[in-house]
């Protein structure tokens, strides 16, 4: 697989989302309401997004570059990638989850149409259950 973005150093996020959740492997930790990424973690951005021959990507928009030359979903999209790709044994829920995914883009400066509308697609799209959430009775 090609991955769209790879991180060069390790990535820290605190939110209130991430409190009271503790979960830690080679890929991901999550303690003290903060997560964090290690450098050499690669993921797609937003999806559905395919490469396609010359290096260019259809799919899913990541916006504009901002002045770092990172788009606003960025890390927004490598955060959500990290908690799907370990949704079922990461102990935070898929509204959690929705909501840090929108909370960020818009701290990335994306208008509040926009994140709305990702964060909808998100919702809609996205994992239907994560480790956090209830599980239905048996």
């Amino acid at each position: 697989m090609t991955w769209r973005y790879r991180l060069d150093t390790a990535y820290t996020l605190k939110s209130p989302h991430l409190a009271g959740i503790c979960f830690c492997n080679e890929w991901l930790r999550i303690g003290d309401g903060a997560l964090t990424i290690p450098a050499g973690y690669a993921w797609d951005g937003c999806s559905p997004a395919w490469r396609v021959p010359g290096g260019l990507w259809l799919g899913t928009p990541d916006g504009p570059p901002g002045i770092d030359g990172r788009p606003p979903t960025f890390y927004p999209s490598l955060v959500h990638d990290a908690l799907c790709q370990f949704a079922a044994d990461v102990p935070v829920t898929r509204a959690a989850t929705v909501a840090l995914f929108h909370d960020m883009l818009r701290a990335a400066g994306m208008p509040a149409w926009c994140a709305a509308l990702y964060a909808a697609a998100v919702r809609a799209f996205g994992p239907a259950a994560f480790g956090g959430d209830p599980h239905p009775a048996t």
